[in-house]
């Protein structure tokens, strides 16, 4: 009789990893394991902690990924823990490079430690590219990397180290890029999230106007659902050391998000929006657009989602936080 196997998600209690874990809990009789911050809420896996073994540790402690590595000896690891949001790293950037790329070299030696070789997943970002001439859009994966933020430059150093890891130690490190995805449980830090968020708070006569930062900025649309059944589909049919880029068809500018969103509400005729300075980032990526046909032929995947499904989703997720009065 076979044993089962392990899956550790990092990052599991946050926007991506929480989606992935109710992913695998309905598509895989795996063990799973999630890495998580002693003090990290839990909201967004409260549903699901009957599925999995959260497991106390730090991406920025080697001591405890190597006890954590040698406990489980996963079988495959989905890479999500991450600093992720782009304004706060102009302010910090030194932890997002440890977090990101020191992190990272973390988990990869835990692993070489421990004398196991699992499949790893690792969720890097388009924001690598940076602000791509319009000569050269659509972006893929020959695109070359010109990082124009300390996020993005944290993540360019954490996917060369995978390319690394793979090059001089064969672990089987599959690379992924996702173009912007939403749904629920992203946080307000989000754009969409919090567009949503504040238009939320006006259907409730808490909140005037919404505050906006740059509309302009064009970007391909796909479902967070859709995007860690694409991360499942990468982890089982993809080749190590290849990179991935993945998203869909759907594009639209930040405008057009707002726009939909405000469509959506219960009072589209009362909502106003104005823009606000410090909404608005040292350097922005104007046209963001990406060919995922690499992607495509490799498994298969194509999205599900429509992009109007995804924005009620995100609607509903935030009406609901302000009904429960979690603001």
């Amino acid at each position: 009789m076979s044993k089962k196997e392990k899956i550790l998600i990092t990052g599991i209690t946050g926007f991506v990893g929480s989606h992935m874990l109710d992913f695998l809990a309905k598509n895989s009789d795996a063990e799973i394991y999630g890495l998580k911050r002693p003090n990290a809420q839990l909201k967004n896996i409260q549903h699901a902690l009957n599925e999995v073994e959260l497991i106390n540790g730090d991406l920025n402690d080697q001591i405890s990924l190597i006890k954590i590595i040698n406990k489980i000896r996963p079988n495959k690891i989905y890479h999500f823990g991450a600093l992720s949001w782009v304004t706060p790293s102009w302010e910090m950037p030194d932890i997002y490079m440890k977090t990101n790329a020191i992190g990272t070299i973390y988990l990869f030696e835990a692993c070489l430690q421990n004398g196991i070789m699992p499949k790893i997943l690792i969720s890097a970002t388009p924001e690598e590219f940076g602000d791509v001439p319009a000569e050269l859009i659509p972006i893929n994966e020959n695109t070359r990397v010109h990082p124009i933020n300390p996020y993005a430059a944290s993540k360019a150093a954490q996917d060369m180290l995978a390319m690394t890891y793979f090059a001089s130690y064969n672990i089987p490190i599959i690379r992924t890029r996702a173009f912007n995805h939403e749904g629920p449980r992203r946080d307000i830090l989000g754009a969409n999230a919090s567009f949503a968020y504040q238009i939320a708070l006006i259907e409730r006569g808490e909140k005037k106007y919404i505050d906006v930062g740059n509309l302009e900025a064009t970007r391909n649309f796909t479902d967070v659902k859709d995007i860690v059944r694409a991360y499942y589909l990468a982890m089982e049919k993809g080749d190590p050391g290849e990179l991935y880029l993945i998203g869909s068809d759907q594009i639209y500018t930040m405008k057009e998000c707002l726009e939909t969103l405000i469509n959506l509400s219960t009072c589209p005729e009362k909502i106003e929006y104005r823009v606000q300075n410090d909404r608005i980032r040292p350097t922005e990526l104007r046209t963001f657009i990406g060919d995922f046909k690499k992607f495509y032929n490799k498994t298969g995947w194509e999205p599900e989602i429509s992009f109007n499904e995804t924005m009620q989703s995100v609607l509903d997720y935030w009406r609901d936080y302000v009904e429960k009065g979690y603001y």
